[in-house]
């Protein structure tokens, strides 16, 4: 039966196949999270936490305490992101670098590609020789690999700072996926940062820490130790270390960023992966059983001429697991092209920085995909095996008998595989709508049009009123040029990975009786900011001038700020505190979406980049005709004639930041459009084999019928409503199970309605036809020639 050889192992290679990309991800994230890195799963964070739940990163002090006194951690190393501006004036471009101590390359046991990785020893004091390590691809597409780059000189933050090593190839970093050009001594901060104070204040945090349990520690006991060294400092520096604790975590449970989520997802979509190959399973298994029902003669001579049960049973199962094995082999090609599709897309940008996903099918991946071969090869073969070993060769071979075996595992393995596919089919099409909302949804602002462009003056530690000053000459000179239709300046941009800030507030004329607070998402923009997304006011105006200085602290809310927190009285003039200062309500603009779609609607405070001036912020540029991206060099023109050594970074459209930060919704949904329609493929299949089995048992039976005067329409429904009975059983317990889980985690989200209705009514439909086309070619059989058979 080469036919049904053919859809066992495309059926297989499609389950195997996505399982084995999913769990490429997993290792990726999991078993090899610092690319580049051996036993990196060894390696725990140590995270500083607040009494209230707050993780804070370390002081660069409170690293050197911990590094002495901690004896169950070995090689705890520090490390913090610095935005670096790299080359000379004029031809300056941002350049994404990592702050490390000393041991942070022996620690981890890296070797250099060219050159050598500083040491502990050279760069213990503050004001050490400007020394810089850099990456394999920056070697690569500056230097272009050329061995003389050791030694050269690079302009960083305006100083000259010496080459002396590479990175070897693969690596990274050693923060979430993020990618990373250089590395530069921690001691080197004063000189890069204006005079930062980092190095000598232990309020001054923003150090990550990690290390990997000494030999024979336990995580218990080390944290153990780590507690009794925090609960010293608490005694010692009051100021800034009481009620700080540390929690200890394996390197991939990050508890803050995106790392979190990236985990819980790649779990819920393996299980979900796991599902669909049980399903496949379940139908191949109800065709191995069609199959076995047209060699009971073959098994029963062997089983006459002296085979034992268990010869019959090991002979049909290794056929089955060298099918399984065949499928698996194609499976993993099929996952081989799989991750290079995602390792070719566009990656995601966290503050500039790209997301790399260095996964790759391996030997392990392989030994994966070839277990879930022989797992399924067992478990679709067990079935009819036991029943081909069953058979008694006397009853079998007696001319004209036949064995019909018993229909009660072949209706329960498709109602199975019915409620499996259905609830596969549920959550593909509750991705496939979550990603189609990206385009469907009104986002409350205009998503075409804008372009996007980040500056950062950390390194010039500018005060407020350099700030200010910055951002009004930007803009005047951007809404001077005569292609430029509106611009603004915002401290961050909707829809982004990490969120918009969330923080607490006092209104106004509003008591709480509970202990609780009241809290909203924050952005701060300058005047025009609402133009230039056309997001429309409701009530009250935009901003007062970036240099006026007469009107007090201003604040814009949105309507479900008003609407959850001011009822039904007037909110323009009312006070809000946040963060201890006041401001008044100026304006109410309408809704939009924040932080995902699909969102609830969430109350949100906008602040003026007048009151509260960034180091930072996202330029958005609306055009008045024409491509947004044309905007771009007139863009950079403006900014470096304002600043030589200031470079614009992470310069993209509005939509391509949209599209870029929903890979989490984007792979999904084009694996399960995929799928699905695959899965209808196998489950239309099964169905059709069971039913076809099912009508050549009872050939007779149908030309006795006919013969007395049943009509054909009459046999068709018969067969087709026995079969729908067994395949409503079945879509009925997963479709159960679908909404229970969906209530269960969901309860905040009302049931998808078109999903859990539609796509019920799409497997019965798909499988009422499955069903028709086997009992309607049975009724065409002439009465005489069935009868004459029997």
């Amino acid at each position: 039966m080469p036919a049904l050889s053919a859809v066992v192992i495309l059926s297989l290679a499609v389950g195997i196949g996505v399982n084995t990309v999913v769990f490429s991800w997993i290792q990726t994230v999991v078993f090899r999270p610092i690319p580049g890195v051996r036993d990196a799963a060894a390696f725990h964070l140590v995270e500083p936490r607040t009494e209230t739940g707050i993780y804070l990163s370390s002081s660069w002090l409170e690293y050197r305490d911990l590094s002495e006194r901690v004896r169950l951690l070995d090689g705890l190393i520090a490390f913090r992101m610095v935005p670096l501006y790299v080359g000379e004036a004029g031809r300056v471009e941002r350049g994404n670098a990592l702050l490390v101590s000393g041991n942070y390359f022996s620690s981890l046991g890296l070797r250099p590609a060219a050159g050598r990785l500083f040491g502990r020893e050279e760069v213990q004091k503050p004001g050490a020789d400007p020394i810089v390590v850099i990456s394999d691809d920056y070697w690569q597409t500056r230097f272009g690999r050329a061995p003389d780059a050791v030694g050269r000189t690079i302009r960083l933050n305006g100083r000259d700072i010496t080459i002396v090593g590479v990175t070897p190839r693969g690596f990274q970093g050693t923060v979430l996926r993020l990618s990373f050009d250089m590395w530069l001594p921690a001691t080197l901060a004063p000189a890069l940062f204006n005079g930062s104070k980092e190095l000598e204040d232990r309020g001054v945090r923003g150090y990550s820490l990690i290390g990997r349990l000494a030999t024979g520690a336990t995580r218990a006991q080390a944290k153990a130790d780590i507690d009794s060294v925090m609960r010293d400092l608490a005694r010692t520096y009051p100021q800034t270390n009481t009620a700080v604790s540390a929690d200890l975590f394996q390197f991939w449970e990050a508890p803050l960023g995106p790392q979190r989520f990236l985990i819980s997802s790649l779990a819920i979509l393996q299980a979900i992966m796991l599902l669909l190959l049980l399903a496949v399973c379940g139908n191949t298994a109800n065709l191995m059983l069609t199959r076995a029902s047209a060699r009971q003669r073959e098994m029963s001579v062997r089983l006459a001429l002296g085979a034992g049960t268990w010869r019959i049973v090991s002979l049909l199962l290794t056929e089955n697991v060298v099918l399984a094995i065949i499928g698996a082999a194609l499976g993993a090609a099929i996952a081989v092209w799989g991750t290079n599709a995602l390792s070719a897309a566009p990656p995601m940008r966290v503050r500039g920085i790209p997301i790399t996903l260095q996964t790759s099918v391996d030997e392990v991946g392989l030994a994966f995909a070839i277990l879930l071969g022989v797992g399924c090869g067992i478990v679709f073969g067990v079935a009819p095996a036991l029943q081909l070993a069953r058979l008694d060769p006397q009853i079998t071979l007696r001319a004209g008998s036949s064995t019909q075996p018993r229909s009660f595992l072949r209706n329960a393995l498709m109602a199975a595989e019915v409620a499996l596919g259905l609830m596969v089919l549920i959550v593909a099409g509750l991705f496939f709508r979550s990603f189609l909302q990206t385009r469907d949804t009104d986002p409350g602002f205009a998503r075409d049009g804008v372009l996007l462009a980040a500056y950062d003056l950390t390194g010039r530690k500018p005060d407020e009123t350099s700030a200010r000053l910055f951002a009004a000459r930007v803009l005047e000179r951007l809404r001077a040029l005569a292609a430029v239709e509106s611009a603004a300046i915002a401290s961050s941009v909707p829809l982004d990975i990490h969120g918009l800030p969330s923080r607490s507030f006092t209104l106004e004329g509003r008591a709480r009786t509970d202990e609780g607070f009241d809290e909203a998402l924050t952005n701060t923009v300058t005047p025009g900011y609402f133009r230039v997304m056309r997001i429309r006011f409701v009530a009250g105006a935009d901003f007062a001038r970036l240099d006026d200085t007469s009107a007090p602290p201003q604040a814009i809310v949105n309507e479900e700020f008003v609407r959850r927190y001011v009822d039904n009285e007037e909110a323009l003039g009312k006070r809000i505190v946040l963060r201890g200062r006041s401001y008044t309500i100026a304006g109410v603009v309408r809704n939009s979406l924040y932080n995902a779609f699909g969102e609830p609607p969430a109350p949100v405070i906008y602040l003026s980049y007048r009151d509260r001036p960034g180091t930072s912020g996202e330029l958005h540029i609306r055009p008045r005709t024409g491509a947004e991206t044309a905007l771009a060099v007139d863009v950079r023109h403006v900014v470096r004639d304002l600043d030589a050594e200031l470079p614009l970074y992470d310069v993209r459209t509005l939509n391509e930041h949209i599209e870029s930060n929903l890979i989490f919704r984007r792979v999904p949904a084009r694996m399960f459009a995929v799928i699905g329609p695959l899965l209808l493929i196998v489950a239309a299949i099964g169905i059709y084999g069971v039913v076809a089995y099912s009508v050549s048992l009872r050939t007779t039976e149908i030309g006795v019928r006919v013969a007395l005067g049943a009509t054909g329409g009459r046999v068709v429904a018969q067969f087709v409503g026995e079969s729908l009975v067994v395949i409503g059983v079945g879509a009925l317990t997963g479709w159960s199970i679908a909404v229970a889980v969906a209530l269960l985690f969901g309860a905040d989200q009302s049931i998808d309605v078109p999903v859990f209705a539609g796509v019920p009514a799409l497997l019965l439909l798909v499988a009422l036809v499955a069903s028709w086309l086997p009992a309607r070619r049975a009724t065409r059989v002439d009465p005489v020639v069935a009868l004459r058979a029997e």
